[in-house]
């Protein structure tokens, strides 16, 4: 199996912030590194029931290179401390896989290649107000004790319908990724059996038909 990933400069500076953010909810997360040919894919299992996606292209020395297979579950903490400090990266950084980890159970299944049904178009900058008027609309209805009132608004926010037959946790974690920061950048949402995805230039956001909503805060812990 490989030991390293060679990334151009500016797609090792994209991992890090997306293993940062990530990093943001659960300092234990682990990401699933796929690598198939030219192009790496990682994936994260948030807690809001929703799988985080990236896709980078790797820097192939030769034609050979392109057998090139990875399929590896790492600590996301770990891989981000390998990275270490973007300032110093050169033009071209081998980044050392870490020891492979269990991950979480919802890694073990990702969603298929396709084809994916198309379904609404826009852009990033319809959504962002959207998203951040729920999370307004939810702290302030959140009262100061009682974790049980909580727990109810936080599943009736995260299952309310949010852009494309999404559930606005899907939106809700494209935002804090910030998958939605350039709010002229274009969205698709898509479907397929068992699946609905958002995808923008930054990254996707996957959620299964049949998910349940987890019983979760709407916004990530602090570190």
């Amino acid at each position: 199996m490989l030991s390293t990933m060679r990334l151009a400069k500016d797609e090792v500076l994209h991992l890090a912030g997306f293993l940062g953010r990530v990093l943001g909810w659960d300092e234990r997360s682990a990401v699933r590194i796929v690598q198939r040919g030219k192009v790496l894919g990682f994936y994260s299992a948030l807690p809001m029931d929703v799988l985080a996606f990236i896709a980078l292209p790797a820097v192939l020395d030769g034609s050979d290179d392109l057998d090139r297979e990875i399929d590896l579950t790492v600590s996301a903490g770990r891989l981000r401390d390998i990275i270490g400090d973007t300032s110093k990266l050169g033009t071209v950084t081998d980044v050392r896989l870490p020891d492979s980890v269990a991950g979480s159970p919802a890694l073990a299944v990702l969603p298929p290649a396709g084809p994916w049904s198309s379904g609404e178009k826009g852009v990033a900058g319809d959504l962002a107000p959207v998203v951040d008027e729920a999370v307004a609309a939810f702290r302030a209805q959140v009262p100061k004790s009682g974790s049980l009132n909580s727990t109810l608004l936080a599943e009736a926010a995260w299952d309310a319908p949010g852009y494309g037959a999404l559930p606005m946790r899907a939106l809700h974690a494209a935002r804090l990724l910030g998958f939605l920061s350039h709010p002229g950048a274009h969205i698709e949402t898509g479907n397929i059996s068992g699946w609905k995805r958002l995808v923008t230039p930054s990254g996707q956001i996957f959620v299964r038909s049949n998910s349940l909503p987890p019983k979760l805060s709407l916004v990530p812990k602090k570190r």
